[in-house]
């Protein structure tokens, strides 16, 4: 059987203009995990992630700290949903203001969970006066049916040709938790839950073989679970 380790980008620049692009934080995190890595002798023999630049960097910054040079390949079915879309749409629809992501961006995530689940249901629809007015991309808003569908055309693209091999894949939070979700059945209450667990760089290891694919761990963080670096856990 092949392994897949599918690794959520570092952190990012959450509340500043440019979102997509990693803190200095995050490309140690990167750097740490690629570092465990080779302290485990695991090479790979692919490497994919989405198009984000977080995404890209991610990959970057783990492979030089795994001793690896490898081409890295990018598939927009990894990349994450436009939650600052959907979180827009939603209080436009509901006529409230869009929370702070200040001071951590609680009350932001308490909204983004109610969003999440009104745009699974379709009942987010973004007009030309959304899209005009906040974070909108040219195309509009992603439909959840069409999320979904892109996730598990990745998730396939990988498995496509059966080999015992390691792949790794940079994604993001809330794709990685449909990726899971879509594999154990859960439902969309569950998968907002797992979203909200997945800290930065920390990785889901399934395995596969052209049947389908097997979860082994779910978040895991060996790299930063100790007493010198605990203080750099991040979920942004």
């Amino acid at each position: 059987m092949g392994q897949l380790y599918l690794v959520r980008h570092g952190q990012a620049s959450f509340g500043k203009a440019n979102y997509d692009e990693l803190s200095r934080l995050g490309e140690q995190q990167a750097y740490w995990l690629g570092e465990y890595f080779q302290s485990l002798s695991l090479n790979f023999d692919r490497v994919v992630t989405g198009t984000l630049q977080r995404q890209q960097d991610t990959a970057k910054h783990l492979l030089r700290g795994a001793r690896q040079d490898l081409p890295v390949s990018t598939d927009p079915g990894f990349n994450e949903f436009d939650f600052k879309t959907v979180a827009s749409v939603y209080c436009h629809a509901a006529g409230i203001e869009l929370p702070s992501t200040r001071h951590g961006g609680k009350l932001f995530f308490q909204m983004l969970r109610q969003a999440i689940l009104a745009w699974s249901a379709g009942e987010l629809h973004a007009s030309a006066e959304d899209t005009a007015s906040c974070f909108a991309r040219q195309q509009g808003l992603e439909t959840w049916p069409d999320f979904n569908q892109r996730v598990a055309d990745a998730m396939n693209t990988i498995i496509a040709n059966e080999a015992h091999e390691n792949v790794l894949v940079v994604s993001s939070g809330g794709a990685m938790a449909l990726a899971v979700s879509q594999i154990l059945g859960c439902d969309v209450e569950k998968m907002i839950d797992l979203n909200m667990q997945t800290r930065n760089t920390g990785y889901h290891q399934l395995f596969f073989n052209q049947r389908g694919y097997q979860l082994s761990s779910f978040n895991a963080l060996p790299h930063l679970m100790r007493e010198d670096r605990l203080a750099h856990l991040s979920y942004t």
